[in-house]
């Protein structure tokens, strides 16, 4: 070992640690500073009558037992989170269906 030089420099795991970290590098990982929170890219473009079907069988498979009532307060509740405006009638009608 020559002067400068730690009994840890360059060991086996250390030599391998930085080999992948320099293969598997993620400048989101690596920066900390950087935060994902929607998808890089928005592949599922929707169109509004398709986002109303699909809240409208989710609801009705989750809350099947639970009454036309209650699958009417749902669909408000999820069509409302989804920023979908629709008239109760509307909504009484798509539970019906």
């Amino acid at each position: 070992m020559t002067s400068g030089e730690s009994a840890h420099d360059n060991t086996p795991t250390e030599k391998a640690t930085a080999e992948r970290d320099a293969v598997h590098d993620s400048p989101i990982v690596r920066t900390g500073d950087v935060v994902q929170t929607e998808p890089a890219m928005d592949m599922n473009d929707t169109t509004t009558s398709e986002k109303i079907d699909g809240i409208v069988a989710q609801t009705r498979a989750d809350h099947a037992a639970d009454g036309h009532d209650r699958i009417i307060a749902v669909l408000k509740q999820r069509l409302d989170q989804a920023g979908i405006e629709m008239s109760d009638d509307e909504i009484v009608q798509l539970a019906k269906d």
